[in-house]
């Protein structure tokens, strides 16, 4: 009786059928993007890799798992270590042997079920240290001779060279090019070999993926240039009445003459223009006109730095395609726009079907639309990292044409290596990159502006809408600054926003406000400390009443700082770094209903201890006050950014920036305990913190329940994972941060953390300001 092998189980699948599968589908990805891509790659070593990705899957110990769903005690049914000795050993015997490859496709193919690891690990000086390793793939070579002429056949390989030597003609061999990279390599050569070993994993991952669950390949669209044009004479925006209107019309006649006028599109473009000139439309506009020069190909992808603010940026998208491209769009939606991460109930549509939960995550997660708004750490992560998750889509990039808005959001620790990154992106993926910004940071040295006339739009009086004023020489306590702005409310004012830097701060803050104030003004509270639901239904009420010129005061964190379009009287914020002081600035007066929207800066400490150093550090704090020596209108504040960029490049450490660039060169994704990923945080984020469920109502406790049911107590992992992604949404409304402090003193329960409906109020201040974090004991912080 004639042998099958199988490669997956329900349904089952052939493995020489999958193995051909996962190979075409890597070349086929390959060859939309070959034209951009300038790695040492080609189809044939790709078709080399997909083969070999499963080759272990022959050994009678896969098999006998694939049949039974019980593994061998000792692990002889792993395939990953020598599927990748056969990738590797197919490399040398077709010449593929230079630039690394042997070494690419044995870590892609060693890592495909997983994360990349440390190359050191993966290939260490003593073989002692993957003895087990070894010694399981000596005994899989044994058990693979006894079907070795039914496996070449179906392979069209002859694996007869690979049994008998593999350990001399592979193992060695790796083991001298893995020392020759790390010892004698050149860093341009380290960085080349990184980026083809993550286009190389990425076509793996995202076609065994796609492949196994038999995914369909979605058809390109075409997206004409003019689409925001075109979007511009539907919403009657060619001939505005209104003179600020006029002024944006300007510049994007400008920004649109600029593009066209381009014989060649920079690697790097810079928007550089004033909050509330309509940079979202002119970027995508300039995204759009690069596509279109660069035959039509390339995707857009939209990042910006908080996933609170995609979603606006999709609606805005969303409406321009909708109006422009009509019924087209909204049957393929999906195929046009996406937004990663996914806030909402996970689907993909395309034509008029909507794709399987299992099919959507896939697509979504590899970017397979022609828009894609995401996020700066779906972004950078996907580049500077070594996890699965996010390596799928690395090879979407290639020939991207990105955008970076509100670029000035990124750490500065991190500029350098992200300038480079960057500067990679368009060398050897063939990016087109776009930075926009009102404060434009020193991430890059070589760019071209497409705002030439910068000074007509930053100097015009339309947009001179506020000013920033520095009140530092004295510094308060909470319990001061509370007393002094209950003293200074003036007539004419009606609207008051106070970021403060921590939530210990705006929550004493807020109660003092609250007692005092609280007859006159609706006073509101935002932070992480609020859940989600609450944050955005609070968010839509005060813009209620901002609309009707009602009494309103808001206390709040950094959550306010970008894309949340609130338009205050008047601002106060405790210090931060520059940038942060104008960002807050751009939500007072908006609309320019005063002459001048003040932003008052003030000092805030406890005790001898300054809530803006611990969130900050002093270095950023100190460059600021020193610059912040008077009042600043408006229209300097582009000028006093770039004093504080260039202060900021010229004083701080960029350490982290060469910790991560250093793993990069030596392909290590952990070190010391710390993983590259840890050591890269576009976003700082706190160990002591836990998420946990607030059941603040009756329809709180039907979410949970039924979270519980389809998710936490389903045991099929692909119903379970259909089901999260069908219910986080909901969920997620509810969930908020805790100091684990604080949950030690509280009753919890539940597989899924949650403070209980029974005693929610004990814990959880449902109208005011969330978690009643004076129930921890000690001090606590958090964004």
């Amino acid at each position: 009786m004639d042998v099958v092998f199988y490669s997956h189980r329900d349904p089952y699948i052939i493995l020489k059928n999958h193995l051909k599968d996962v190979a075409g589908r890597m070349v086929k990805y390959h060859r939309q993007k070959a034209e951009f891509v300038k790695l040492p790659i080609d189809e044939e070593f790709l078709k080399m890799v997909g083969i070999a990705h499963d080759f272990g899957k022959y050994t009678s110990y896969f098999q006998g798992y694939i049949r039974t769903g019980k593994g061998d005690p000792r692990k002889r049914h792993y395939h990953g270590f020598i599927s990748a000795l056969f990738g590797a050993w197919l490399c040398f015997q077709k010449g593929k042997d230079k630039d690394y490859l042997p070494l690419v496709a044995y870590l892609s193919i060693k890592h495909h079920h997983g994360d990349l690891k440390n190359l050191s690990d993966d290939i260490p000086e003593d073989d002692f240290k993957i003895y087990d390793n070894l010694l399981i793939a000596k005994e899989q070579v044994k058990d693979l001779e006894k079907n070795k002429e039914k496996i070449s056949h179906e392979l069209q390989v002859d694996i007869t060279g690979f049994l008998k030597n593999w350990e001399e003609d592979v193992w060695e061999r790796l083991k001298a090019y893995a020392f020759q990279l790390e010892e004698f390599e050149s860093d341009e050569n380290k960085i080349k070999t990184y980026f083809t070993l993550l286009y190389t994993y990425s076509l793996l991952i995202d076609a065994d993926k796609k492949a196994a669950s038999k995914t369909q390949e979605i058809k390109r669209k075409e997206l004409p240039k003019d689409l925001v044009e075109n979007f511009r004479k539907v919403k009657g925006w060619e001939n505005p009445r209104k003179d600020i209107d006029k002024l944006r019309n300007e510049i994007y006649k400008e920004v649109k003459g600029k593009v066209e006028s381009l014989k060649e599109i920079p690697h790097i473009s810079t928007i550089t223009a004033p909050t509330g000139i309509g940079k979202t439309y002119i970027n995508l506009d300039v995204a759009l006109r690069y596509r279109n020069k660069l035959g039509g190909k390339s995707k857009i992808i939209y990042s910006l730095p908080f996933i609170s603010i995609i979603g606006q940026t999709y609606r805005v998208f969303d409406e321009v395609l909708e109006k422009t491209l009509g019924e087209e769009y909204l049957k393929n939606k999906s195929v046009y726009l996406i937004e990663h991460p996914h806030l909402s109930r996970i689907q993909y549509t395309d034509g008029d079907k909507e794709k399987p939960v299992n099919e959507s995550l896939l697509l979504i997660e590899s970017w397979n639309s022609e828009i894609v708004v995401t996020t700066f750490v779906q972004l950078l992560y996907s580049v500077i990292a070594f996890k699965n998750s996010f390596l799928k889509k690395f090879h979407n990039i290639a020939g991207s044409v990105i955008i970076l808005d509100e670029v000035q959001a990124i750490n500065h620790e991190y500029w350098e290596v992200v300038g480079l990154v960057l500067e990679k992106l368009t060398q050897y993926l063939g990016c087109k990159i776009i930075l926009s910004t009102a404060t434009r940071p020193l991430i890059v040295k070589n760019y071209t502006e497409l705002v030439e006339n910068q000074e007509k739009y930053f100097k015009s009086p339309l947009l001179k809408r506020t000013k920033i004023k520095p009140k530092l020489a004295q510094e308060l306590t909470v319990e001061e600054f509370a007393k002094k702005f209950i003293e200074g409310l003036e007539k004419g004012i009606n609207s008051y926003l106070i970021v403060l830097n921590t939530i210990k701060s705006s929550i004493e803050f807020y109660k003092r406000i609250k007692e005092d104030l609280g007859e006159d003004f609706k006073v509101f509270y935002l932070s992480t400390n609020v859940i989600p639901l609450q944050r955005e239904e609070r968010i839509n009420e005060i813009k209620k009443l901002l609309k009707g010129k009602k009494k309103v005061i808001l206390v709040s964190t950094q959550v306010v700082e970008a894309g949340v379009d609130l338009d205050f009287d008047k601002v106060y914020r405790d210090i931060a770094p520059l940038d942060s002081i104008v960002q807050v600035a751009g939500r007072c007066n908006r609309n320019g209903r005063f002459e001048l929207g003040e932003e008052e800066v003030v000092f805030l400490k406890q005790g001898d201890v300054y809530f803006s150093y611990l969130i900050y550090g002093s270095t950023l704090i100190g460059i600021t006050r020193e610059l912040l020596d008077r009042e600043y209108e408006e229209d300097e504040y582009k000028e006093l950014s770039e004093k504080y960029f260039f202060k900021v490049k010229e004083y701080k450490s960029f350490k982290k920036s060469k910790d991560v660039l250093k793993d990069i060169l030596n392909l290590r994704s952990c070190a010391d305990g710390h993983s590259i990923a840890s050591d890269f945080k576009l976003i700082k984020e706190l160990p002591i913190y836990t998420d946990i469920f607030v059941e603040i109502n009756e329809k709180a406790r039907e979410i949970y329940k039924e979270f519980e049911e389809k998710v936490l107590n389903e045991k099929d992992f692909i119903r379970r994972l259909e089901n999260y992604h069908k219910y986080k949404a909901d969920f997620y409304k509810y969930v908020v941060s805790a100091p684990n402090e604080f949950l030690k003193n509280i009753h919890i329960e539940g597989k899924y953390p949650k403070i209980p409906l029974e005693v929610v109020e004990d814990y959880y201040d449902s109208e005011g300001y969330g978690l009643r974090l004076e129930k921890l004991i000690g001090d606590f912080l958090i964004f």
